[in-house]
Order: C-alpha cells, then sequence, then structure tokens
C-alpha cells in the first residue's frame, strides 16, 4: 500500500513538472487586426541575425494562429519583424514575458 502511494504521489509531481514547463515556453497567438492586409511571414532578431520565416502560411484580415518558441530562454525583449504581402516587413520589439497575443493593426500592434 505504501509503495503504491509514493508512486501516485511521485506520478503526480512528474505531470505538474510537466505542466510547469510546458508553461515556461514562449507561446502567444498572432491577430490580423488589420483591414486588409494578409500576413506572410513573421521573424525575431536573436544572435544577431534575423530568424527563418516562423509561419509557412498566410493570416488574412480576422484571422488568428497560435505561435509557440518552443522554450524561454533567451532576452525577454526580442525585435520582430512582420511581413505583408505586396508589403515590406515592419519591425517592432515585445516583451516576450508579458506577452500572450499580438495584434498586428494597420499600422503599429498592440498585445496584451
Amino acid at each position: 500500500m505504501r509503495k503504491r502511494l509514493v508512486f501516485c504521489v511521485l506520478a503526480a509531481l512528474a505531470g505538474f513538472a510537466s505542466a510547469a514547463q510546458a508553461a515556461d515556453s514562449y507561446k502567444f497567438n498572432l491577430h490580423n487586426k488589420s483591414s486588409e492586409y494578409v500576413i506572410n511571414g513573421f521573424r525575431t532578431f536573436e544572435k544577431g541575425e534575423w530568424s527563418k520565416n516562423w509561419i509557412d502560411f498566410t493570416l488574412k484580415p480576422g484571422e488568428s494562429a497560435e505561435m509557440d518558441w518552443g522554450s524561454d530562454e533567451g532576452n525577454c525583449v526580442v525585435p520582430f519583424k512582420v511581413s505583408w504581402i505586396g508589403y515590406e516587413a515592419e519591425q517592432f520589439k515585445v516583451d516576450w514575458c508579458k506577452v500572450h497575443n499580438i495584434y498586428m493593426k494597420d499600422s503599429g500592434f498592440t498585445f496584451d
């Protein structure tokens, strides 16, 4: 009986640890709140260079997508670029440790 109790406690602790690790990655939702622009690129600036495009899809006005860096390592404040079909990419900066949603607008962005 005692071994069974110890096993259950250890299993519960392992589950809590997994949930805590999953919550520690930079996850956010990217929302296209523009009136007509289609997002086709999202890049971050790390280690002195721009990353590959994080998205392999387009995000039309009114659409959203879940984004996940898969890690919580590095600086909280990292520049990012968003590109739109037919337009140059625009560069922004945000504190990723505080962001859950990024709302791209016709001009600039907001977040919460």
